[in-house]
């Protein structure tokens, strides 16, 4: 899995979507998914059409008895794409983590105009 972000999940609520699918035994109904991820009804129909137009998110309709129901789960493209999201999540909150421990250590180093200023290492691959 390589760590990356994704910018379909990167929102929070398609994030919250995703995340909840993957925690979720197999098939989430509609209400159930709402209701954890804590939104509406018409945030979850635009979030999850996103989610089921990129191949994250499989969507099953039917009833029971006269009451049409909708269940989601997540695709395996769509668990990977979440696995690789959290990794660079993973990463970024190490990188953050340790420049605020390195900038509580930084020496200070003068700039252009001789004032002090702090030197913090590169984040997340750049150089």
């Amino acid at each position: 899995m390589t760590a990356k972000p994704d910018p379909l999940i990167h929102p929070i609520t398609r994030l919250s979507i995703c995340g909840l699918l993957a925690a979720g035994a197999d098939w989430v109904e509609f209400a159930a998914l709402r209701d954890a991820a804590g939104i509406s009804d018409s945030a979850l129909s635009k979030q999850s059409r996103v989610l089921e137009d990129a191949g994250y998110v499989q969507v099953r309709k039917g009833a029971i008895g006269r009451r049409p129901r909708t269940w989601f789960r997540l695709t395996a493209e769509g668990r990977q794409a979440l696995e690789g999201h959290l990794a660079w999540l993973a990463q970024l909150e190490e990188a953050v983590s340790s420049g605020t421990r390195n900038a509580q250590r930084a020496t200070l180093v003068p700039d252009d105009r001789d004032e002090p200023r702090h030197v913090l290492p590169p984040l997340l691959g750049s150089s």
